[in-house]
């Protein structure tokens, strides 16, 4: 995954957006991961958003494009205010720039 800073890496709570449209199947404080939502896009995608300070969708809700599932925080294993973006396709980890 990368790690994306919000706003030169000192504000709480700006707006991280859904990459694709889907099915939330997670919303919720996740190990190390903190605060944290898993988008399953279909065709074997699925996008993580983790570190988050809010939660603005629950596990079981559609989302389009472009809609806000949570915002940027430091929660779990952080050093930092950011949002930690993973990519997985079929269980496997992608560079997350290969589609950016």
């Amino acid at each position: 995954g990368i790690d994306i800073a919000s706003s030169n890496g000192t504000v709480y709570g700006a707006k991280i957006v859904a990459a694709d449209s889907g099915t939330v199947i997670l919303s919720k404080y996740y190990s190390g991961y903190g605060y944290c939502v898993i988008v399953n896009h279909g065709n074997g995608f699925t996008t993580l958003y983790a570190h988050c300070n809010e939660l603005m969708v629950s596990e079981g809700e559609k989302v389009e494009k472009g809609d806000v599932v949570a915002t940027t925080g430091s929660t779990g294993w952080s050093s930092g205010i950011h949002c930690h973006y993973e990519i997985m396709l079929n269980g496997v980890y992608q560079n997350p720039r290969d589609y950016i």
